[in-house]
């Protein structure tokens, strides 16, 4: 029965068409439409919106090799920096 009903009205038809502009709120809302989404580039391209995967690697072992080295200079400069002796002649100690 559903299709009888549906015959005669086409792909365009029961969708429609309609020319009316669109209103101040969706013209205006945050969100992408359809239409604003650029096409991907092609593979291998990059841009500032697509970086290279390599430089993101290279980026990251730049990172480890930085927070290695911090944390070698904190297990340095962690301890006091007088000794036990000196604090004890100064009178920092009993």
């Amino acid at each position: 029965m559903g299709a009888v009903l549906l015959t005669g009205c086409g792909t365009v038809g029961l969708f429609g068409s309609y020319d009316l502009p669109e209103s101040e709120d969706v013209a205006t809302a945050p969100w992408p439409r359809l239409v604003d989404v650029p096409e991907a580039p092609a593979p291998g391209t990059y841009t500032d919106a697509i970086p290279d995967p390599a430089q993101g690697i290279a980026t990251e072992a730049d990172l480890r090799a930085a927070a290695t080295d911090a944390g070698d200079r904190a297990d340095r400069v962690a301890g006091p920096v007088l000794s036990a002796e000196q604090r004890r002649r100064m009178g920092l100690l009993r």
